[in-house]
């Protein structure tokens, strides 16, 4: 406590390990949206930390390592998006919606990320693997309901899963360039035009 009575903050170097990683990540990644992801060195990290290089081999054993902390954040959200939309009892499009809205909301929020995002930077991770398989099944689930429940047509539910991803990877891609605070606002609607409403009962 200093002579006013207040708290000095405290110094980074002391400040809890997983902070200080997200400090880092977040350093990271300002450089990698605004450098390219192949042109931000490590140096150049420590450089907008305030840290050495060293110092930031302790937390990561390198970019590629933070980039694929990014994405398993990316994905642990959306999984999240995916359980909240299922406790809420909607039906199968309805939900398909919200989990799609909450994914263009939470990127709005996210746009240096997602002017890296689905570029194939890394190799990727097993369990960032796993969680993309486990995004794709939870639409096929979602998808499958659908139809079961007379929403939409007799369609493979497999096949339409994988359309409706391609086609968010390459409208996110395609939106991250715009200009504007909230360029994913249309996506929902837009893969709800393209793939669903023509095979709605």
């Amino acid at each position: 406590m200093d002579l006013n009575g207040s708290v000095p903050p405290t110094p980074r170097r002391d400040r809890e390990p997983a902070d200080l990683r997200r400090d880092i990540l977040a350093a990271a990644l300002s450089l990698f949206a605004t450098n390219g992801y192949h042109q931000t060195t490590m140096q150049l990290i420590a450089d907008r930390c305030g840290f050495s290089v060293g110092y930031l081999y302790k937390h990561f054993a390198g970019k590629d390592e933070m980039y694929r902390e990014m994405v398993r954040d990316q994905l642990a959200a959306i999984a999240g998006f995916t359980a909240a939309a299922r406790s809420q009892g909607l039906t199968p499009l309805e939900e398909l919606r919200l989990v799609l809205r909450e994914n263009a909301a939470h990127f709005n929020r996210q746009r240096d990320f997602m002017r890296i995002f689905h570029q194939d930077l890394v190799a990727e991770a097993p369990e960032v693997a796993a969680a993309k398989r486990q995004h794709f099944a939870d639409l096929v689930e979602m998808l499958a309901r659908a139809q079961a429940e007379g929403e939409i047509a007799a369609v493979d539910p497999e096949l339409l899963a994988a359309a409706i991803m391609g086609a968010s990877v390459a409208l996110f891609r395609e939106m991250a360039a715009r200009p504007g605070e909230h360029p994913f606002d249309q996506l929902p609607d837009l893969v709800f035009r393209l793939l669903i409403d023509h095979i709605r009962i």
